[in-house]
């Protein structure tokens, strides 16, 4: 019953709050028009055919079968009968004023923006857990090299450009700064590029008190597989606050001059502003030269690198025209003896599949043992490799929790092998810093109005790398909304005031179809000679009802295409974590 719980709330907490958004735009259009006796025949949550409804009065309030938005259909605002059905005025019906058509229209987006600044005034007074770190924009660490899709090793554009750790980050193309999420948004949405057709960036930061300005030229980087997710970026971290929490993986962290609580300060004469600094040092030394801050005294220690195992070996097999792969991987009990570099033998191997219909069409499990090819016993992963190289079939034994099983493997077409990969460690864990963070319910809505006018921005310019394949349409909305309502409460009102944000600006565009276009028309038609638009938006309506259709399915084509990726990258990151051993750094 928990274990039901736990998977109902939050697909309770996605239908409430997208839902509601939606909802709450119609019930604003729904509730002026009732206000100024307009008459309103149907309430659909979505559009196309009908899945259920109901009648109050003249009202019929239905739920539609696509989840591409809403409408409340008012003949007396606009004919859109293309769209919302034809309906019959009542014989006192008079016609809507402008002002009736400007406020009806204006309703929803308003109801939106109640809606957001509701919400951002519960976030403002329980608070945001946030790291220290996410509100600064003073750089911690820069990165020496990144990795693009085109090539796999270049030097980074902040490194290029000569950005130091501990500069301070006051703008971005004259956009200036607060936190460190916006450093990353404004790179991110950037519209200019220089004389060669490059990305480019102006960044004002402050060094020792002299303000510079240096140009930067970011790079495309995807976080996933999808290319067409690549966002510019210029190689960046926040400063961060080391603090000792924990000593592990060394032989005698009793004895060692470093404490929890110490605040480290350089190492081996180098400042430290980010944990990864300490990691290059340690990938290059055989112990370490650390000052550090000790109730309120600084002092100098001596902390030991030790060389530790941090990826498993395995070999990884391609087979059957489905392309599908099997790991072999060796068991947890082994870690010992991969950390010590005693070979590649090992007492257990095991395997993993990220496809789950291969496994259970197969009766198979990941983690079950692999015993033996045929009668071959496996004594490493040597053996392993070196016997499916030599064959296009194999017939595996695999030990599972119902007994052992054989499994036919065919059209065997690679084998890839991969060694112990080792790191080197100070076996330091340092200890977050968290703030709880209050901005204020303005606050938040001038910044969700902000990211929104800036996204638009970046939209509409030819010189940005950002296109409507980068937006997030119904399924993608749904899909972020779960995965915050799943992992963090206060992060999900976040996205949810931004939504209301978004959902009232977009809404306001003078566009037919959009509120917006109706209050365009409204004015136009009152303060011009153009008396008749509302029957040319008639007749346009259907043409632009089409083209957002078009637009949400374009949209919706590359949401289902992250989501299937992320689906991929779920089973990878599975994958990751039987590979990767752990050692907190």
């Amino acid at each position: 019953m928990k274990a039901f719980l736990i998977r109902l709330i939050p697909i309770l907490l996605v239908i409430i709050f997208f839902g509601g958004s939606i909802l709450i735009h119609e019930i604003g259009h729904y509730v002026l028009a009732k206000k100024r006796g307009l008459f309103v025949p149907k309430f659909s949550i979505g559009f196309g055919p009908k899945i259920f409804g109901f009648r109050i009065k003249e009202t019929e309030f239905v739920i539609s079968l696509l989840p591409l938005g809403g409408y409340v259909a008012i003949p007396q605002l606009a004919d859109l009968h293309e769209v919302e059905g034809n309906f019959d005025l009542p014989d006192d019906a008079k016609p809507a004023a402008c002002f009736d058509k400007v406020i009806v229209a204006f309703a929803g987006p308003l109801a939106n923006m109640l809606l957001a600044f509701g919400l951002a005034i519960i976030v403002y007074f329980i608070g945001l857990p946030v790291l220290e770190e996410e509100l600064t924009t003073t750089v911690g660490y820069v990165a020496q090299t990144l990795t693009t899709p085109d090539r796999p090793q270049i030097q980074s554009p902040a490194s290029k450009a000569g950005i130091l750790p501990n500069d301070k980050i006051l703008s971005i193309d004259g956009h200036r700064v607060k936190k460190f999420d916006e450093i990353v948004q404004l790179i991110a949405l950037g519209n200019k590029k220089d004389s060669r057709g490059e990305p480019l960036a102006t960044i004002e930061l402050e060094r020792d008190g002299i303000m510079l300005q240096v140009i930067v030229n970011p790079v495309l980087i995807s976080n996933s597989k999808q290319r067409q997710d690549a966002f510019r970026i210029i190689g960046v971290y926040p400063r961060q606050t080391l603090i000792v929490g924990d000593l592990r993986h060394l032989d005698k962290p009793q004895e060692l001059e470093l404490k929890k609580g110490d605040r480290l300060v350089s190492a081996n004469g180098v400042p430290l502003f980010h944990a990864q600094t300490l990691r290059d040092m340690a990938s290059k030394n055989e112990t370490i030269a650390m000052e550090i801050e000790r109730n309120g005294t600084f002092q100098t220690v001596s902390v030991p690198v030790v060389k530790l195992a941090v990826r498993k070996p395995f070999c990884e097999l391609t087979f059957s025209k489905k392309h599908w792969k099997l790991d072999f991987i060796p068991a947890d009990e082994d870690i010992a003896l991969l950390s010590k570099g005693l070979g590649q033998n090992f007492s257990r191997v095991q395997i993993f599949c990220s496809n789950e219909k291969f496994l259970e069409q197969n009766g198979i499990s990941n983690g079950d043992q692999l015993v033996a090819f045929g009668k071959n016993k496996i004594f490493s992963l040597e053996r392993i490799g070196n016997s499916l190289r030599n064959n296009d079939q194999a017939t595996l034994k695999i030990l599972t929790k119902s007994g052992e099983k054989e499994l036919f493997v065919e059209n065997i077409t690679g084998v890839r092998s991969s060694d112990t990969q080792f790191d080197h460690l100070c076996g330091i864990v340092f200890e977050p810093k968290l703030i709880v963070h209050r901005p204020t319910a303005v606050q938040q809505i001038v910044d969700s109005m902000d990211i929104t006018f800036k996204t638009l921005g970046s939209l509409f310019s030819k010189n940005s790398n950002i296109s409507a394949k980068h937006l997030m349409g119904p399924a993608g909305l749904i899909k972020a909304l779960h995965t915050f309502a799943k992992n963090n409460f206060l992060a999900l009102l976040c996205f949810v005031i931004l939504i209301n944000v978004n959902l009232a600006i977009l809404n306001l565009l003078p566009l037919p179809v959009l509120d917006g276009g109706m209050i365009t028309i409204a004015l136009l038609e009152k303060f011009t000679t153009w008396k008749s638009l509302n029957k040319v938006l008639a007749k346009v309506q259907a043409v632009f009802f089409a083209l957002l259709i078009a637009l949400l399915t374009y949209v919706t084509f590359f949401d289902l295409r992250r989501i299937w990726a992320e689906k991929q990258t779920i089973f990878e990151n599975q994958r990751e974590s039987r590979l990767i051993i752990h050692h907190d750094r």
